[in-house]
């Protein structure tokens, strides 16, 4: 019965959530803009590739105002925005470059409140297509665009005035694991790929930076191979977890250890450089430090 009891009331009890920030800085594939009163369209330059055959893009509002997008096809053919329902979809077809985007669109998020449209591009002629993006409100706001994943669309398609936040990759932008960024151990800078926070809510992430420049470990195929990028950084902050849990559940020295008590050690113990500012978007709040994290314990 206590056993059950203590599930009940610390559920997440001897685990540790630990992902990987994502290695999305420097493709272009986020863009940031904003609608003032007086201003409240906004013109976004996307450049699309030859080698790309289709690809998808999600734009969210920051904050509570109501959007529309339209679109400039490389040739000229103009689309208005369509105005849409909650939860509604339409298809624009472009006659000359034969070209598909589906439009669908969630004014309210059940998660965040905030709009949702996702967008999907069908057979896009290659060239620079221009969205405008006009707020329907009267509330100035800020919003966001995001491309796929690097692995998920061609290089030869990001935007043209890319913004390098906001680029951590899901799960990593969920409060409660602890997301983890990557830099050379050998520098001591920041993997230039490293995925750049916040979140788009303002939460710190990543919460830390972890070795993850030419990492040397072993494959499924028993032989040595070199990691570089988040992943690698990441795996060495959950075995630091683990030894960690081992000393507060196993060792009796704190029995509800979890996720979140895990991530306050790390976080307290974390190496920080004097002449950089805490937490940033690059680091967090430091780097992996399980000896100060221990040190830290006993005071």
């Amino acid at each position: 019965k206590k056993c059950k009891k203590e599930k009940k009331q610390f559920p997440f009890r001897g685990t540790a959530f630990v992902v990987a920030a994502g290695n999305e800085t420097g493709y272009a594939h986020h863009y940031r803009g904003s609608t003032a009163l007086g201003t409240l369209s906004h013109q976004v330059e996307l450049n699309v590739g030859e080698s790309t055959r289709g690809f998808s893009m999600e734009f969210w509002a920051q904050n509570t105002a109501v959007y529309t997008i339209g679109f400039r096809s490389p040739s000229g053919e103009v689309i208005e925005g369509p105005a849409l329902r909650n939860m509604e979809a339409a298809t624009l077809s472009f006659l000359l470059e034969g070209t598909r985007i589906t439009v669908y669109s969630r004014i309210v998020s059940n998660a965040s409140g905030s709009q949702l449209i996702f967008l999907r591009f069908q057979d896009p002629f290659p060239g620079i297509w221009t969205l405008t993006i006009t707020n329907l409100t009267d509330i100035p706001d800020s919003f966001h665009l995001w491309l796929p994943n690097r692995f998920f669309i061609p290089e030869d398609t990001y935007f043209l005035r890319p913004d390098p936040d906001t680029l951590i990759t899901g799960p990593g932008n969920a409060h409660y694991p602890i997301t983890v960024g990557a830099y050379d151990h050998t520098t001591g800078g920041i993997y230039i790929h490293s995925s750049r926070g916040f979140s788009r809510s303002g939460a710190i992430k990543p919460e830390l930076a972890a070795p993850g420049v030419e990492i040397r470990g072993a494959n499924s195929r028993s032989s040595i191979q070199t990691l570089t990028g988040t992943s690698a950084a990441a795996a060495h902050v959950a075995g630091a977890a683990a030894i960690l849990l081992n000393w507060g559940i196993l060792k009796g020295n704190d029995p509800y250890m979890n996720s979140s008590t895990v991530k306050t050690y790390l976080i307290r113990g974390a190496s920080r450089n004097p002449a950089l500012t805490y937490p940033n978007r690059e680091f967090g709040y430091g780097t992996l430090n399980l000896y100060q994290a221990f040190l830290n314990l006993r005071i």
